[in-house]
């Protein structure tokens, strides 16, 4: 877009969606940009269907220098400091909304604990500086980000209901969940990630790795939690994957259509609810 194209949707009154991710290790068969690519593919299929909704949306250039304090030990994990992540995160939304966007949906895709509260609290740095951001998890990622959280600080996320927006799975994706999906974890380039990858960005799959061959590498959430927390991923899982990325399918990528769909409905409910249009 243009300046005057950016200036032009801020006067209509558009929201901004933010992709949230990193640059990180998704195993020998899916790109570093894994997670940079699911935040980006979310908001703008959340746009599209904003758009079906009587909701104009602009999607922000992804952001993507973050935390991997759990995959850091993995080359092409980059990750920086806590204090330079919450300062340039809350600036970029201050910049958003001098140009006119007050109110933005941050939408993360990535489940390391330290990086989610980086998250929370550029998003409420933001909010005290007059910004109406706000925690947008789907159903797939927002359990991950809100487990490894709470598994890493020991509290919920610590934000007003006006700051997130939880969307719920419709029938029609629960539906084609169960009859796509087949394996049982699903936490990093796994069935789900890999089938993301296959059906969006497939030629970023790298062509040299038969999928196929990946074993299951399948930890309760308590023993990958620990890992994390004690630093011992790469020992959890040498290739850098939690879960069956052979089980992936491109029909499974479709879910995250759906569940774009999905967070763009309650999007459109809490700005019904709180009168906000950006």
């Amino acid at each position: 877009m243009s300046w005057p194209q950016v200036e032009a949707a801020a006067k209509r009154g558009a929201l901004m969606m933010l992709p949230v991710a990193v640059i990180e290790q998704h195993g020998p068969h899916l790109p570093l940009a894994t997670d940079t690519y699911g935040a980006y593919l979310l908001c703008v299929q959340g746009r599209r269907a904003l758009q079906e909704l009587g909701f104009e949306a602009l999607v922000a250039p992804p952001y993507y220098f973050g935390i991997n304090a759990s995959t850091g030990m993995f080359p092409g994990s980059l990750t920086i400091s806590r204090e330079l992540m919450i300062a340039l995160l809350a600036e970029i939304m201050q910049n958003y909304s001098a140009w006119g966007f007050g109110t933005q949906f941050v939408v993360s895709h990535h489940g390391d604990g330290q990086h989610n509260e980086a998250v929370v609290e550029a998003i409420r740095l933001a909010r005290d500086r007059g910004v109406d951001a706000v925690l947008t998890l789907g159903s797939f990622v927002g359990p991950i980000i809100e487990h490894e959280y709470t598994a890493r600080f020991g509290r919920p996320l610590p934000l007003p209901d006006a700051a997130v927006v939880r969307a719920a799975e419709s029938d029609e994706t629960r539906r084609l969940r169960e009859k796509v999906t087949r394996s049982s974890l699903h936490v990093h380039a796994e069935e789900r990630e890999t089938s993301m990858i296959m059906r969006w960005f497939p030629d970023s799959l790298d062509k040299d790795q038969t999928i196929e061959t990946l074993t299951p590498v399948l930890p309760t959430m308590d023993e990958f939690s620990q890992a994390c927390v004690e630093g011992r991923w790469r020992e959890l899982s040498p290739l850098g994957y939690i879960g069956d990325p052979a089980a992936a399918t491109v029909e499974n990528g479709e879910l995250y259509r759906l569940e774009a769909e999905d967070m763009a409905k309650a999007i459109a409910e809490h700005l019904s609810q709180s009168g906000s249009r950006g």
